[in-house]
């Protein structure tokens, strides 16, 4: 799946992803690797497992963003 950081709140450990389908999926700090920074706004990559509390994101990964590629395009 693909969405995108709605809020992230170190803290409290957990943030929220909107789903490219429109639906709310819960991401822990826990089930992130070590050194991943969440920011609202961030595209995200993940797979979605079934948890006590409900549906959770794992195996999330940052999409590098593709402002980047055509800025640099934009440089020769």
């Amino acid at each position: 799946m693909k969405g995108t950081i709605v809020s992230y709140d170190y803290k409290k450990e957990f943030g929220i992803i909107l789903g490219e389908d429109k639906k709310e999926v819960f991401v822990y700090q826990k089930d992130l690797d070590f050194l991943t920074l969440l920011d609202a706004g961030d595209k995200v990559e993940y797979q979605i497992e079934q948890s006590a509390k409900g549906p959770k994101a794992v195996n999330l990964k940052i999409i590098k963003d593709s402002l980047f590629r055509s800025t640099n395009s934009s440089l020769k």
